[in-house]
């Protein structure tokens, strides 16, 4: 399952994915995501949450490379990914995929906590 939502008033986009995604779906999610992120302005920032999403498989994990590849390209600013202690393998994953194009997201537990992190990275320009 993958929702995509936009928040315009902070240039913002909140992602969530949760359990066993498949080629289809993480298909589907990128493409929803792509045209989304064309709608905010350059610098946007992202908070990813991955919380019950469980580890992909390489035909995936290439998926989400790209995609947060082209986020990258068209301008995405400082990422957030809410993580669960007992799901290190899925985050893992996805912070290997991020630093594969250049860029390392910070690390949040919860809703609340990744949107001040993101808070305050925007504010110090990190």
């Amino acid at each position: 399952m993958y929702r995509n939502q936009l928040d315009f008033a902070k240039n913002r986009l909140h992602l969530l994915l949760e359990g066993k995604i498949e080629k289809e779906e993480m298909t589907a999610w990128s493409d929803d995501l792509i045209s989304k992120l064309k709608k905010l302005k350059t610098g946007f920032g992202v908070i990813s949450e991955i919380l019950n999403c469980q580890p992909a498989t390489e035909e995936v994990r290439q998926i989400l490379v790209q995609t947060q590849a082209k986020a990258k390209e068209i301008g995405m600013g400082n990422v957030v990914r809410i993580v669960a202690n007992n799901n290190y393998v899925t985050a893992a994953q996805w912070q290997r995929s991020s630093r594969s194009i250049g860029y390392v997201a910070l690390e949040a537990h919860s809703v609340a906590e990744a949107e001040k992190l993101l808070d305050e990275a925007d504010k110090n320009n990190l």
